[in-house]
């Protein structure tokens, strides 16, 4: 009623995160504990945020949250509760430290301009699809060694030929690492096109995500990352053309401002593959690509959000290709400029369930004509965290 009323103070916004908290609403107190971030409340927040990850069982995001609340720019009173905590979740048992998260989303949309495998040219075809997505991860032990899983499926009813499916497993380990955390994830994955195998991955990924971002004393309030993987990928019996390695390094930054939360990302690909060769033609599909992105979010209010996302890729190959076009063997070195963007939306129905929206599009440009396409997509769907 005082938000009705026009009060929307950080003293209002504060008890009412409490509120929440106390209710059992755990999603809606982390938005409102979010939006004081850069407010003299900010210490608190960090408090109540390790809170409310303590009591999803987050134990990993809790300490961040607690560590940042017991740094010396938080009042004493504040920093004394946050060492306590910190000393509590350390302390926990092991039979105490198996916690979980799950995230499940179920979707129907419209494509215009069906993909075929990653390289491919577009197919010209549209029409309906449906996706489904399950996600998971369990900590185990003292060490809080992770499990997880992730499972996707986009299905195309009469155009059952890119039908394409995604599966992967693999654990995690977190360590503390100077002013920081570094984290160790091996990854095994297998993708399906068509019905048909299309790669099995095996990967190797160091993220480190330190206490104190590097752009801090520029932008205040900043949580950043880096990442850096090895991957080794074989292509099914109809792809041996993916055959290789694959190299990457990813550098992140968030910040919340106000009801706002602002993500960037750069992220550097290089590819090592088999490719594709014939007597006369040959098909590189080993590219260096270079990818910017970044993400908005507004959160209206605990029920309603929504933003916008956008990336750029360059993609160039290391070798020239070689295509027959209208009777004659051309030679070309293939660079790709491919630009996304998608606007979407979330609605919290009851409990944990959430209504999504979303409309994307594709534009990519090459220097070999066969490779221009554009894409639109509409979707809708259902999603919830447990």
């Amino acid at each position: 009623r005082a938000r009705a009323a026009g009060t929307n103070s950080t003293s209002l916004l504060y008890n009412l995160g409490v509120v929440y908290f106390r209710l059992g609403d755990l999603e809606s107190a982390e938005t409102v504990f979010l939006t004081l971030l850069e407010t003299p409340h900010a210490p608190l927040a960090y408090y109540n945020l390790g809170l409310v990850k303590q009591r999803m069982g987050k134990i990993g995001d809790a300490r961040r949250w607690f560590e940042r609340a017991a740094s010396p720019d938080s009042p004493e009173e504040v920093q004394t509760l946050a060492r306590q905590q910190l000393a509590d979740v350390t302390a926990q048992p092991s039979s105490n430290q198996r916690h979980g998260s799950g995230y499940l989303s179920v979707a129907g949309g419209y494509d215009d301009n069906i993909s075929g495998t990653p390289d491919d040219v577009s197919s010209d075809k549209e029409g309906g699809f449906a996706d489904a997505l399950a996600a998971g991860s369990v900590q185990l032990g003292m060490k809080e060694i992770s499990l997880h899983g992730v499972a996707f499926t986009r299905q195309y009813p009469g155009n059952s030929a890119f039908d394409n499916t995604y599966l992967s497993t693999g654990a995690s380990l977190p360590k503390e690492l100077g002013d920081g955390e570094l984290i160790s994830t091996l990854s095994l994955s297998a993708s399906w096109f068509g019905g048909d195998p299309l790669e099995r991955e095996a990967r190797v990924e160091m993220l480190y995500h330190p206490d104190r971002c590097v752009l801090a004393p520029v932008v205040s309030g900043v949580e950043c990352s880096v990442s850096g993987s090895v991957s080794t990928i074989d292509g099914g019996s109809d792809y041996s053309a993916y055959d290789g390695e694959m190299l990457r390094f990813r550098a992140s930054a968030d910040k919340a401002l106000g009801s706002w939360v602002l993500s960037g990302h750069y992220q550097l690909e290089d590819n090592h593959r088999r490719d594709l060769s014939t007597q006369q033609e040959f098909f590189s599909v080993s590219p260096i690509r270079n990818l910017v992105s970044a993400e908005v979010r507004h959160y209206v209010s605990s029920r309603f959000s929504f933003g916008g996302k956008a990336d750029v890729r360059y993609s160039r190959y290391k070798d020239d290709q070689r295509f027959v076009s209208n009777g004659t063997l051309v030679s070309e070195r293939r660079t790709d400029n491919r630009l996304r963007g998608s606007l979407l939306a979330e609605y919290r129905l009851a409990g944990e369930w959430m209504m999504l929206a979303e409309w994307s599009m594709l534009d990519n440009r090459s220097t070999i004509d066969r490779y221009d396409y554009s894409r639109r997509e509409v979707m809708l769907g259902l999603e919830t965290v447990f």
